[in-house]
């Protein structure tokens, strides 16, 4: 037997050792969900989100269950808010300008960690992460007031440990009083992960605030997207 057809037998052997089932699911904000399962239910090959207007949001993949090499965050234009290397555990870039719209508090009293300690990045666009956090907190105001009308500002508060596990809150004003609600993200296909703050190579717990408006209607077809309030 040549040295051809081995290569071409061992070949068709691995492919079909790793073939795996295109699936399609859809976000809590109406995004698509394009990934792969292996014949024994787990996450294999490539991964993609896009939004309800088909455009790139996120783009990565894994291996035997587990997130793996470069993963691509985009924002609305198209352009790269972050790439993560899994295999590497390091952000390999960083859209500072974006990110910089957040308000971040890192957890030490020490103003020179305060300053130099690098922030809490979630793996996914900060539009992105407005999108699908908004969804949920307008579900609980319209649960509340199904009669809710007009702008409606809020900041959506995460409470990042050392970990990177995060806790959600939304904090916004309604008849004089600040009110906050806790947010849960119940989406089973994708969970936003978290590169938590570090300096001089210890992780640390912070807080990661960005303050976003939503137009709030009985109509959904009406309502605006989620927007950027800083």
């Amino acid at each position: 037997m040549t040295l051809f057809i081995k290569t071409t037998l061992i070949s068709a052997a691995l492919m079909l050792l790793t073939s795996s089932q295109e699936k399609v699911a859809t976000l809590s904000d109406q995004s698509k969900v394009v990934y792969h399962v292996s014949d024994d239910k787990k996450m294999e090959g490539q991964f993609t989100i896009t939004s309800a207007e088909s455009k790139l949001l996120l783009r990565g993949s894994f291996k035997d269950n587990q997130r793996a090499g470069n993963w691509f965050c985009f924002n609305p234009d198209g352009t790269v808010f972050m790439r993560y290397n899994y295999d590497l555990k390091k952000v390999v870039a960083l859209d500072t300008k974006a990110i910089s719209r957040a308000k971040i508090d890192i957890d030490s009293k020490d103003k020179t960690v305060q300053t130099e300690a690098s922030v809490p990045v979630p793996v996914c666009s900060v539009e992105q992460y407005i999108s699908l956090l908004g969804v949920e907190f307008e579900r609980q105001i319209m649960v509340e007031n199904k009669s809710a009308e007009g702008l409606l500002e809020a900041d959506l508060i995460a409470n990042i440990d050392k970990d990177g596990k995060a806790t959600y809150t939304a904090s916004y004003q309604s008849t004089g009083l600040t009110l906050k609600k806790k947010i849960r993200l119940n989406d089973k296909v994708f969970a936003i992960e978290w590169i938590p703050a570090s300096y001089q190579g210890e992780k640390l717990a912070s807080t990661f605030t960005v303050r976003m408006a939503a137009q709030l209607g009985s109509d959904p077809l009406k309502r605006q997207r989620f927007t950027w309030a800083y």
